[in-house]
């Protein structure tokens, strides 16, 4: 059994162990669990229950990053897509009007349209006919998108009226001072390499919020149980409005097309930079098994929309896993298996404030 896992996964071929991966995996996880504090707040702002979104999006990066592993054999994870979650919630959601039913009935669909443009080859060679500075500009301006919901999040920035409509907040408050602390703490983590920096970051933050005033009591509460059974899920499964696209078209067809062009090149991104870095390349320095890798990408977008969250992405941070000696689809599986069973840690995410994740 261990000798056909062995040759299934090519651990001698591509010079790995058992021992190896089990710590790519640990250390992968440690880098991206984040996304289970960061994600579900997110999705709450466009009127998701968060207990809920917690649950699911443990299962969804559970799942599909162990099917990534399995389908192809490469050693990354995947979790909702930090971008994806704030175009679903602040700009179809809020902006545009749209249910999160119908936003979630656009994931699916975005999802079977990157499946389709992956199986056919299509979706590769888009990528191949944009400029690389186009590429970059995107990805730039996808953070600069994500780094403004952090700052709103945070109280940094708040609402005006016109014709301003930003204005900076209090920083004598309490709570917003203990956002900006953590942004240079954040960033002094990561910088020292250290793994699970964002998650560190998040877990001192929340304890230092124990003892932050806010609101006649204080920001953070200590939970009555660190463990729980996982919050049901009743609420967001099966929750998607497939028929939204057909009956709204006209508002439904450019928030499909935002939903498609952003992961249209992130998670290809991502998986090459992955590769390159595992030297999971072929002789055309391009990355193995494109086809099943994007398509296990296309797969969880559609699964996620039926869990009830927004677009599954390939996750970057797989790359501290292949730092560590990574180079098999155990690493993700390995990852899916922590996530399945972060969905006893309910209690314990819901306490942690938007103070202590909008530095990450």
């Amino acid at each position: 059994m261990i000798n056909s896992l062995q040759n299934f996964f090519k651990l001698r071929e591509r010079g790995s162990t058992w021992k190896t991966e089990s710590i790519a995996a640990l250390t992968t996880f440690a880098t991206m669990s984040y996304v289970l504090a960061v994600h579900p707040m997110i999705m709450a702002d466009a009127g998701m229950d968060r207990a809920q979104m917690i649950t699911v999006t443990a299962l969804v990066a559970g799942v599909f990053s162990i099917l990534m592993g399995v389908m192809a054999n490469v050693p990354i994870a995947q979790a909702p897509g930090m971008g994806s979650n704030g175009l679903v919630a602040y700009t179809i959601v809020l902006g545009m009007g749209i249910s999160w039913q119908g936003a979630l009935g656009l994931v699916f669909w975005s999802g079977v349209i990157f499946f389709v443009l992956t199986i056919t080859g299509i979706r590769k060679i888009l990528l191949e006919a944009y400029p690389a500075d186009l590429k970059r500009a995107l990805t730039a301006g996808i953070g600069l998108f994500i780094m403004f919901i952090g700052l709103k999040t945070a109280g940094i920035v708040v609402s005006a009226p016109a014709p301003s409509l930003l204005a900076i907040g209090s920083p004598q408050e309490p709570a917003v001072f203990l956002a900006l602390v953590g942004i240079p703490l954040t960033m002094a983590l990561m910088a020292l390499r250290i793994p699970g920096a964002i998650l560190f970051s998040i877990g001192l933050l929340t304890l230092i919020g124990l003892f932050i005033p806010f609101d006649g009591g204080v920001l953070v509460e200590v939970p009555d149980q660190p463990f729980a059974a996982p919050a049901p899920i009743s609420d967001l499964w099966m929750a998607l409005d497939i028929s939204f696209l057909w009956s709204n078209f006209g508002i439904a067809f450019p928030a499909l097309l935002s939903l498609v062009f952003i992961d249209l090149f992130s998670s290809l991104a991502a998986a090459n930079a992955v590769c390159q870095r595992a030297g999971l390349v072929d002789k055309e320095n391009n990355m193995i098994n494109p086809t099943r890798t994007l398509a296990a990408d296309a797969i969880a977008t559609i699964g996620a929309s039926m869990a009830g969250t927004s677009t599954t992405n390939v996750y970057g941070e797989s790359a501290a896993g292949v730092e560590s000696g990574g180079r098999t689809g155990l690493v993700a599986i390995g990852v899916g298996v922590l996530f399945l069973l972060a969905v006893f840690f309910n209690p314990l995410l819901l306490v942690i404030p938007a103070q202590a994740t909008a530095p990450a």
